[in-house]
């Protein structure tokens, strides 16, 4: 069983980790295209590439904690990610950023759902509770992180920025010394299964839900990725915008989510609320194809700033409406298979975002954003739908393709979920 103090360090771990993560987020797309000078596609085809490299690594990398034991698996993936600051630290080519932002995301991933692992191990009615501070915790540091991203970015990056990231790589390696200090867990045995996500993708409203939750979460890559670039190169923005836009979501999300949460309890709450976020997201995307326009700083923060809270409403409403409609009835004894299979959706989104939408935006301009921002308002629309026509239906599973995992959520810890990042769930950059 877990002790007290053993969770004060595990707590502890997650809050310094997602602080070097935000400050990673708010800064390193910056520091690659301004600084180092590579081009803006570069960036974003490496970022969808470390990305993807996340989720076609979670499975075997869990099997790999499984086996090997969590403390000692989030104590390697902690060294991994140190190696990573170390390698953005040092980055003056497109091969040695690939390197490190492949590694970086990887390693965020997979030592998030590690620590969460190691956290809510002991008793089961515990596990709800540690979940909420976990998450809070995320949030906190990720908004932390930002917020001195954004000061770095005010008093310059280059030096500064170095500085912060090898500053952020003895944090991690502390991190996994205090990992491998940890008591270990009870072992628990688990059967092997077939495929036990595929198969909840055979359930076609849950798949449909599914591929229109990967739309709406483009809002992270929109945040950590296309929108720095864009307000450095085209527009008017102070260089410590950026970061000051992403801390001003992070504050929101924790102020806004778990109340609205709580009020999306029902099919007709959950199409308001999907519909709230189709037209946060259509005004967000006015409000930033706007910020191009103007030449005054002032005016383009303004803007800016009405804009993350526009884009803000389209991602909490639409992620809990979303969650809502893909997780809401799914029968307990499959919630760990289509838990897993719902989470493919944030590591689409992660490469979507720089590989497809970057692109858009940087070429089209003001256009390529009112083009990006319907497509998701029109997802998020398409789960109004889903959700107006939700009846109480169990979703039949085969028997012998549930697996025996340690179901990760209930639909009552909905109000404690980020809607981003979404386990790690945020971009890793």
């Amino acid at each position: 069983m877990r002790t007290t103090s053993a969770r004060k360090l595990i707590g502890g771990a997650q809050l310094a980790t997602s602080t070097v993560e935000g400050v990673a987020l708010s800064t390193i797309v910056l520091q690659a295209t301004v600084e180092v000078g590579l081009p803006e596609s570069t960036v974003g085809m490496i970022l969808a590439a470390g990305a993807a490299s996340a989720m076609l690594l979670a499975m075997p990398l869990g099997h790999l904690a499984d086996r090997w034991g969590l403390g000692r698996a989030t104590a390697l993936f902690a060294a991994v990610g140190a190696s990573a600051l170390v390698g953005y630290a040092l980055m003056g080519s497109p091969a040695g950023f690939g390197v490190a932002a492949i590694a970086f995301a990887v390693a965020q991933s997979s030592s998030a759902a590690a620590r969460q692992a190691l956290a809510v191990a002991g008793p089961p009615q515990d596990r709800l509770v540690i979940r909420a501070t976990m998450h809070t915790l995320l949030n906190v540091g990720i908004g932390v992180g930002t917020v001195i991203g954004a000061i770095l970015a005010a008093t310059g990056l280059g030096p500064n920025v170095r500085a912060a990231y090898a500053a952020g790589a003895i944090v991690m390696a502390a991190t996994a010394a205090v990992a491998l200090a940890l008591p270990r867990p009870p072992h628990r045995p688990t059967r092997s299964t077939g495929s036990p996500v595929a198969a909840a993708w055979r359930d076609p409203r849950f798949a449909l839900a599914s591929g229109l939750a990967a739309v709406i979460q483009l809002t992270m890559p929109v945040l950590a990725v296309i929108l720095p670039l864009w307000l450095i190169h085209r527009t008017a923005a102070p260089m410590w915008l950026p970061g000051v836009a992403l801390a001003v979501n992070t504050i929101l999300v924790i102020a806004f989510q778990r109340p609205t949460a709580a009020r999306v309890a029902t099919p007709q709450a959950t199409s308001r609320a999907a519909v709230a976020a189709a037209v946060g997201l259509a005004v967000a995307g006015m409000l930033l194809a706007a910020s191009s326009v103007w030449t005054s700083p002032g005016v383009v923060v303004a803007i800016v700033v009405a804009g993350i809270a526009a884009l803000t409403l389209g991602e909490v409403c639409g992620g809990i409406a979303t969650w809502r409609v893909a997780l809401d009835d799914v029968p307990a004894e499959a919630e760990g298979r289509y838990q897993a299979a719902f989470a493919m959706s944030t590591g689409l989104a992660r490469i979507a975002g720089p590989a497809l939408a970057l692109p858009l935006v940087m070429t089209l301009g003001s256009a390529g954003w009112l083009i990006l921002t319907t497509v998701m308002a029109l997802a998020c629309l398409g789960i109004a739908g889903l959700a107006r026509s939700q009846s109480v239906v169990s979703r039949r599973i085969e028997p012998d393709a549930i697996p025996e995992l340690v179901r990760p959520a209930t639909p009552a810890s909905l109000a404690t979920r980020p809607a981003h990042h979404r386990d790690s769930d945020r971009c890793a950059a």
